[in-house]
């Protein structure tokens, strides 16, 4: 008996999850009777409750029902939680979402895309390639992709994509027959030791699979150790891989590169997605696309039409009080990625003035990546950072730091001055702080992975 025979009543806590949500939307497809709750109304469960599925914003016992065959949760949720507690007293299998992506991954050939950075983005560049090749995947990911039913996509084939977390060592719950890993940084230190500790869980991750159904970008000082140690398939820029771009150059709001396989040129590569970050996303999806056996005229052609998606360089249009300064949104938390989106929005435009807003993403984050962050803005014009965005239920979210203490120390060290950064200690204070800021013919650029979003879509 399959997973969607199995369970035909499904309930969902923290429904409003981007992950959780994609499993609602699956089990909804394969005609389920689904519901779940959040304690937050958002855009994602307005959609989950447009698409017919009940969503309650008030926690109780009396949601779940007697009939209930499976519960699925959020990792966040609370042991003692009331509506799992009520879920392990009739009876329900329960999984939290790792878990449960980990009993899907059995029942389908998987293709998991981990790493710090870059999943969502390969893994939507990847799906649309196999899309377009005709191999009719099952995908899952941790954005909203256009042409998908927002962060799925049902496909009748046995083949499965999705974004494998690496926070808690969820990863580890999953069976694949497939591993791409974009690149291994220091994060999620609430949880890992230390850089060694995160790699120490990776490698017990890369031993699920055989070797040529590896995929590392060797540009990584973890992933070429690993590489050295493994053999598996390399892709890289600054270190020739068996995939590799080469003659990376920007022209007319378009980024070029020549794809080397092999040391052989294949095709030259038009990205209309900014930054270096997306040569190596583009490249571990090529890589993993031409183990299929897809043609290069086919991901040639889905690359160059690849337009981001979720906020992920999302451009949203021109703000309101500003008719000619372009508003972009983007996910990047990690000092890396805010560092490196900046850098590709001065690429990109590079004639504009570029304000950043950014809202740092856990207490604990900051704190650990302190140093790394006092060095990510100084390419901005002018940068806003908000206070720091709180994760309920995170570990170690008690630290006494604020955003305040991240400005005062870039000034501090001379990264930037006093006219070039300033403290929010609201998003309200900042929303108010763009609109009194910024000029026309700005590019702003709206960074963070809490709800400084919601702000970048009230001011277009």
């Amino acid at each position: 008996m399959d997973i969607y025979s199995k369970y035909k009543k499904i309930y969902l806590a923290g429904i409003g999850g981007i992950g959780v949500s994609a499993i609602a939307r699956l089990f909804k497809y394969h005609n389920a009777i689904v519901a779940g709750s959040d304690i937050t109304k958002s855009s994602i469960t307005e959609d989950l409750e447009l698409a017919g599925i009940k969503v309650n914003y008030e926690q109780v016992e009396e949601n779940i029902s007697e009939n209930i065959d499976l519960f699925i949760h959020t990792p966040a949720l609370p042991k003692d939680h009331i509506e799992l507690l009520k879920a392990k007293e009739l009876g329900a299998d329960i999984y939290s979402y790792p878990e449960f992506l980990g009993l899907l991954s059995k029942e389908y050939s998987t293709i998991a895309i981990s790493g710090t950075h870059g999943k969502s983005s390969t893994t939507a560049m990847l799906g649309l390639i196999l899309i377009e090749a005709g191999l009719d995947p099952t995908i899952i990911v941790g954005s909203q992709v256009e042409g998908f039913d927002h962060n799925l996509r049902i496909g009748k084939s046995k083949l499965l994509l999705l974004e494998a977390c690496e926070y808690r060592g969820h990863m580890l719950e999953l069976s694949p027959e497939y591993i791409c890993l974009t690149n291994i940084e220091e994060d999620h230190l609430d949880y890992y030791k230390d850089l060694e500790d995160i790699e120490e869980h990776f490698s017990r991750f890369v031993s699920k699979v055989d070797n040529k159904k590896l995929f590392l970008n060797i540009d990584n000082p973890s992933l070429f150790k690993f590489n050295d140690e493994i053999q598996g398939i390399s892709y890289g820029i600054d270190i020739p891989g068996k995939y590799h771009a080469s003659n990376i150059f920007i022209d007319s709001g378009k980024q070029y590169f020549d794809l080397y396989i092999s040391n052989k040129k294949v095709v030259q590569i038009c990205l209309a997605v900014p930054g270096r970050f997306n040569v190596y996303n583009a490249l571990a999806a090529i890589a993993v696309a031409d183990t299929f056996g897809v043609k290069p005229e086919i991901y040639k052609k889905v690359l160059s039409e690849y337009k981001g998606c979720w906020r992920r360089f999302e451009i949203l249009g021109n703000v309101k009080t500003r008719k000619t300064s372009l508003l972009i949104t983007d996910y990047a938390h990690h000092p890396t990625a805010v560092r490196a989106t900046i850098k590709a929005a001065k690429e990109f435009y590079p004639d504009k003035r570029l304000v950043v807003v950014f809202e740092p993403h856990q207490h604990n984050r900051t704190k650990e990546l302190f140093e790394d962050f006092i060095t990510a803005f100084s390419e901005a014009d002018y940068t806003i950072v908000s206070e720091i965005y709180d994760v309920k239920g995170r570990h170690n979210e008690s630290e006494e730091i604020s955003s305040k203490d991240l400005v005062d120390e870039i000034i501090n060290r001379g990264q930037l001055n006093e006219k070039q950064i300033e403290f929010s200690p609201s998003l309200k204070a900042t929303k108010s702080r763009i609109i009194a800021e910024t000029k026309a013919d700005d590019v702003i650029l709206i960074m963070g992975a809490g709800d400084i979003d919601n702000i970048a879509r009230q001011l277009i």
